[in-house]
């Protein structure tokens, strides 16, 4: 671990630092580093990048992985450095995406390890393209989830601070389906670039490659990723390989808010295939999965989306672009010996 830098974001879980400082001093890492502010965090990770230090493990949300994937990515080190994300956040989508523990001791136990062992991936990224400039990702979102940011976010302290945690969210989710329409009114144009339509259904699949896919939708909730995972466990983008060139785009076409809830288990799980058979024998438009390497998505005035959880907003077309295995992630073993099946006795040529 003498090669490793530990940097804890702010947040309200100082009983979880402490623990986590116990944890980690007898395995001698190279520094553990608690940044106060937003502002200082960003520093560290600038700083990691033009140091010796091979690897960085941060503990924090999807907002602070956000973050140091940006940075990381900004200084061009994406594939001279590693990076891994505990869990120390309300959603922790990224860290579900990569199979990290729950237990605070197994997480390091697994990163220790991982270490050890340079279990390591290179990871595709989103980069999402606006006028401010380019941003990366693993999840970009249209539609309802972006209202319920927006109210979780409208959720403050006295001091104006937004209320943290999976209650907020919660609250946040459950008032925006009671008190407000399914769709936003707004009508998106998608542009698709190099893919195929997929269809895993409960007992046919069906493909329909494609150079370009022009197509308009009013879904209530449109899901591009390279990452599966969403909030708590929420698998969002479920059929997403994080290493294979290819960004997987979702339109959960729900025509009310009965279908959600009555699917709702269905959904968390990534069981789109079980909700699809449904509405096919009832002649409801489906949930549309594509698979490609660009997108554009617009519409005819400004609109909002969200990266990795982020609330953006964008008067301009969007575009959207996989850049494959750009970033190493640090990974549990679990994790990375599915995508190394094979042992010594076996040929592989790429």
């Amino acid at each position: 671990m003498e090669s490793c830098l530990i940097v804890i974001n702010p947040n309200r879980t100082p009983r979880q630092i402490r623990k986590l400082r116990r944890l980690l001093k007898p395995l001698n890492p190279y520094a553990i580093v608690e940044t106060k502010d937003r502002q200082e965090y960003l520093s560290v990770v600038k700083e990691f990048c033009h140091s010796p230090l091979q690897y960085m493990i941060v503990w924090g949300g999807d907002g602070t992985a956000h973050d140091a994937i940006n940075v990381v990515m900004a200084e061009g080190k994406g594939q001279e450095k590693a990076i891994g994300f505990m869990r120390g956040g309300s959603g922790n989508g990224i860290q579900d995406s990569y199979e990290i523990p729950f237990r605070l001791k197994a997480q390091v136990e697994a990163f220790v390890e991982s270490i050890q062992r340079n279990y390591t991936i290179a990871v595709d990224l989103l980069r999402t393209e606006t006028e401010q400039g380019i941003e990366y990702g693993q999840l970009l979102g249209l539609g309802f989830d972006v209202r319920i940011l927006q109210r979780r976010n409208s959720r403050t302290f006295h001091s104006g601070e937004v209320k943290p945690g999976f209650l907020n969210y919660f609250i946040s989710s459950a008032l925006t389906i009671l008190t407000e329409p399914l769709r936003d009114g707004k009508e998106y144009l998608l542009e698709f670039e190099e893919g195929k339509y997929v269809l895993r259904a409960t007992r046919i699949n069906a493909e329909m490659p494609f150079r370009v896919l022009r197509l308009s939708s009013n879904a209530p909730l449109i899901e591009i990723g390279t990452r599966p995972y969403y909030g708590r466990m929420f698998k969002i983008c479920p059929d997403v390989v994080c290493n294979n060139g290819l960004m997987d785009a979702y339109l959960f076409n729900f025509q009310n808010k009965w279908d959600i809830l009555r699917d709702l288990y269905y959904l968390w799980n990534g069981w789109h295939h079980r909700i699809n058979y449904r509405f096919a024998r009832q002649e409801k438009p489906i949930i549309q999965h594509f698979e490609m390497k660009r997108a554009t998505l617009s519409s005819h005035t400004s609109f909002f989306y969200h990266i990795d959880g982020e609330l953006r907003s964008s008067s301009v077309p969007l575009k959207v672009e996989v850049v494959p295995q750009v970033l190493t992630f640090i990974v549990p073993g679990v994790f990375y010996r599915k995508f190394h099946p094979f042992g010594e006795e076996a040929t592989l040529i790429p």
